[in-house]
């Protein structure tokens, strides 16, 4: 099964709180004024299997770079560092110190964080998650495909906005004929895709090919930075959501009645 990245980012706060459970129960079991089971703990397998999601969030924020947790250098992102320190998570208050500055962070960020994962539907979030996970393993061709499966899903979605006339003839096309449809309609579609995603759409257009057919052209971390991070931009723009493409062409169409 695929980790949930955006449910656990949402989640976050709670993760913290279950983790410092954790801790408490297998590495701290005579109580927190007690030495813990062993001193570098904070390696151990199982220790790192339940601090592996909340990591995880923290390199999805790093990755994002949302304004709320700061630079690579904040207070933050050196709490999560901490937790796998030996030195500093020897002592239960230390590890709870660094802990709760993570939960307080992530708490702090709700709104922000909800704005981000609500930018995405089922199927484009089932595709991100996906591709995240593949960016956090290396894994450069399959988080090119799936980066591209939900460009494309959101594309296609913003054209039959604009021309629902159009459906059963866009709803057969290839990703490259939606693309090659749209650049040679731009008038159409001016008013749901704005023209500063033409290059994510080029880059997907070639990179998609090379993804999941066996070519030569190789897929560097160059190119894969480049295309999840445009993809995150494009998903994620008010003026390519849906429902306020939606309310702005409606507004448009009154205005034109009246």
């Amino acid at each position: 099964m695929s980790t949930d990245h955006l449910s656990n980012l949402v989640e976050a706060p709670k993760l913290c709180l279950d983790f410092q459970g954790f801790v408490a129960r297998v590495f701290f079991p005579k109580g927190p004024s007690k030495a813990p089971t062993s001193p570098g703990f904070c390696w151990s397998f199982p220790y790192q299997l339940n601090f592996k999601p909340i990591k995880s969030c923290v390199r999805l924020c790093q990755i994002l770079r949302l304004p709320s947790f700061g630079s690579s250098d904040s207070i933050f992102y050196r709490a999560a560092s901490t937790l796998e320190n030996p030195r500093d998570t020897s002592n239960w208050q230390d590890f709870v110190t660094s802990i709760m500055v993570l939960k307080s962070t992530f708490e702090d960020a709700r709104d922000e964080i909800l704005a981000f994962c609500s930018s995405f539907d089922e199927v484009e979030k089932e595709r991100m998650n996906e591709a995240i996970q593949c960016y956090f393993e290396d894994c450069n061709y399959a988080c090119v495909a799936m980066s591209v499966s939900a460009t494309e899903s959101r594309l296609l979605k913003l054209m039959l906005l604009a021309s629902p006339e159009s459906k059963k003839a866009l709803e057969k096309k290839t990703l490259g004929e939606l693309i090659k449809e749209y650049l040679d309609n731009k008038a159409k579609y001016q008013e749901v895709i704005p023209e500063k995603h033409e290059h994510l759409l080029g880059l997907c257009n070639t990179y998609r090919i090379f993804s999941v057919h066996p070519k030569a052209e190789k897929i560097d971390s160059t190119t894969v930075n480049s295309i999840f991070n445009l993809t995150i931009l494009f998903l994620t723009d008010q003026n390519t959501k849906p429902e306020a493409i939606k309310v702005k062409l409606s507004t448009k169409v009154e205005k034109k009645e009246k």
